[in-house]
């Protein structure tokens, strides 16, 4: 039998540090040798949730899988959280592969075709979303718990900040806090300065500020001034 192979992890930096998704392959491809599987084509989702369908490779996969003559007639993956994390949004996308013949197999979760096996799967997709919304809780209290304290929870800062590194453990890594960047700030302040007082008795709105700021050659890390990055500097409360 020809089969897909889909794999996926749900962060970028577990992406970037090639956590799971080479073993999740290599174990998905000695199972298909051990039972006689063709792999016709390999998905890959780096850094993406299966609490949704917005996942490039996913959609791709689906769009392959319902072609008229179809490439394969099944979708492997390690386990059903790796295809979705939603228990309707699960359902929906197996009756619409069943419809044209092709079926989702999990290698560390096999069921039947039957009825006992139809529910099984529900239940383990029913016990996959549950797991994420309660991870998705759990991790929102580490934050905002973390944030309350000072620390800073993001990888990038806001422009006219710096991050530095705290003598102090954290989950992965040390601690960071936010500090102001001299060398950024300056044109931080003025964007607020042209916003509440305008130049020259002009008022200025976001998008003359951009210009002003791309006319002067004052970039953002290189990139240029928009009306819509204004705006979101000018909203942000990290300021």
């Amino acid at each position: 039998m020809a089969v897909a192979l889909y794999a996926r992890v749900s962060t970028v930096k577990q992406a970037e540090k090639d956590l799971s998704i080479p073993d999740q392959v290599r174990q998905m491809q000695e199972w298909c040798e051990r039972n006689g599987h063709v792999v016709a084509k390999v998905y890959v989702d780096p850094g993406v949730s299966a609490t949704d369908d917005r996942r490039p490779e996913f959609q791709q996969m689906i769009a392959d899988a319902t072609m008229k003559p179809a490439p394969y007639e099944a979708i492997v993956v390690h386990s059903l959280s790796r295809f979705f994390r939603d228990h309707v949004e699960f359902a929906l996308y197996e009756r619409r592969l069943k419809k044209v013949g092709a079926r989702v197999i999990s290698i560390t979760q096999q069921t039947s075709d039957d009825a006992s096996g139809e529910m099984a799967r529900s239940l383990f997709s029913l016990f996959d979303e549950y797991q994420s919304k309660e991870n998705g809780k759990h991790t929102l209290r580490a934050m905002q718990e973390n944030a309350r304290k000072g620390y800073f929870n993001g990888s990038r800062p806001p422009f006219g900040y710096k991050t530095e590194e705290l003598d102090l453990p954290a989950a992965k890594g040390k601690k960071k806090k936010l500090v102001i960047d001299e060398s950024e700030a300056p044109f931080v302040r003025r964007m607020f300065d042209l916003y509440l007082n305008g130049l020259n008795g002009h008022e200025m709105g976001c998008k003359e500020i951009a210009s002003y700021f791309n006319e002067s050659a004052q970039r953002l890390r290189g990139a240029k001034w928009t009306r819509t990055r204004v705006h979101q500097l000018l909203c942000d409360t990290a300021y």
